[in-house]
């Protein structure tokens, strides 16, 4: 590899752009900000937010960064190889575009892609037309042993996929797409994509963004395996859970998705001739946080230096990510009605 570095620019610098770096419990790094300063192939040489207390925040990581208020100008003025997007989530349509106008070649971008459907499609066609790449950080997507439970899954470690149960917190479009689109990255090679969802409004269940919704429901996959997706209350506590039946045993992610466990079959100890799942769980996967943010900024890396390598999550996992949460808004806004993807 060159030993010149790769030159980096994060636009946004709140919680998970910046600040979440000082938070003394997170593995580091816990941001974007983190991520290219501990990547040593890049140099994050700028970053821009119009909040000017940010500043401080970064100088206290990198004393050298230069700092704007105006993206478009220092995209112009820096010309980094990689932009990093971290801000609010309406503003990700457009900051991708003029990025990539700009003639930026490799984009990391918060969840979600765009604001509908619509923008979504343009971004797709953009991003080809450009022939770039873009890595949306959906973060399960750069956990290694979510990736190894991916392969094992695929290799037969459970058998035949039957059912699947899940659960999130805080709204369908700030955590259910994480959610979804794990559900998505695990199975899909083994029972296809999502084709038709059912939603409901959980009205028990209010604590989440104003323009956002807590949605259950079902999603149905090509291979006619149904996953139900529940929220849950984040002020009672935090919840990122699944459950995967197969034909032979069971996996459960739990611990905010850093523990995993499987569950054999084993003969019942009460029942002639029957079986059951053993109570005792194998542990998998420690509960342990990973270094996913180190992983996104290596697949990033990757991405530019070498024109066949492939996003972990690019904009098309983000779109069909999109159009299944748009499906179970549709639904949900005629009381179940089942809905075509």
């Amino acid at each position: 590899m060159n030993k010149k570095k790769i030159k980096v620019s994060v636009i946004g610098a709140g919680r998970i752009g910046l600040k979440l770096e000082f938070d003394k419990k997170r593995l580091k790094p816990a941001t974007h900000f983190g991520m290219w300063i501990k990547n040593k192939y890049t140099n994050l040489s700028s970053f821009c937010d119009k909040n000017s207390d940010s500043l401080k925040f970064a100088k206290r990581l990198n004393k050298k960064i230069n700092y704007y208020f105006n993206y478009k100008k220092m995209i112009i003025n820096e010309k980094p190889d990689i932009v990093s997007i971290s801000t609010w989530k309406d503003t990700h349509y457009k900051i991708a575009k003029d990025c990539l106008n700009l003639g930026v070649k490799v984009i990391v971008l918060e969840k979600p892609l765009a604001n509908n459907i619509k923008q979504a499609k343009k971004l797709l066609d953009l991003v080809k037309k450009k022939k770039a790449k873009i890595l949306v950080n959906h973060r399960r997507r750069f956990d290694s042993e979510i990736i190894k439970l991916k392969n094992k899954i695929n290799q037969g470690e459970i058998g035949e996929i039957l059912q699947v149960s899940s659960y999130y917190v805080y709204g369908i479009l700030t955590t259910g797409t994480h959610l979804i689109d794990t559900l998505r990255m695990l199975l899909n090679k083994k029972i296809g994509e999502v084709i038709k969802v059912i939603g409901f409004k959980n009205n028990l269940n209010n604590f989440k963004p104003k323009d956002d919704l807590n949605i259950d429901g079902y999603l149905f996959f090509e291979k006619n395996v149904v996953a139900s997706i529940q929220s849950l209350d984040m002020k009672s506590y935090d919840n990122f859970d699944i459950i995967i039946h197969g034909t032979k045993g069971k996996i459960e992610i739990t611990d905010i998705g850093r523990k995993i466990l499987k569950y054999n079959i084993i003969k019942s100890p009460e029942h002639t001739g029957f079986t059951e799942l053993s109570r005792q769980a194998k542990i998998l996967t420690k509960s342990k946080p990973r270094n996913q943010f180190g992983m996104l900024s290596k697949n990033a890396v990757s991405c530019l230096k070498n024109k066949n390598n492939k996003s972990l999550c690019d904009e098309k996992d983000s779109y069909k990510d999109m159009l299944i949460i748009d499906c179970l808004l549709k639904s949900a806004k005629t009381n179940g009605k089942k809905i075509k993807i």
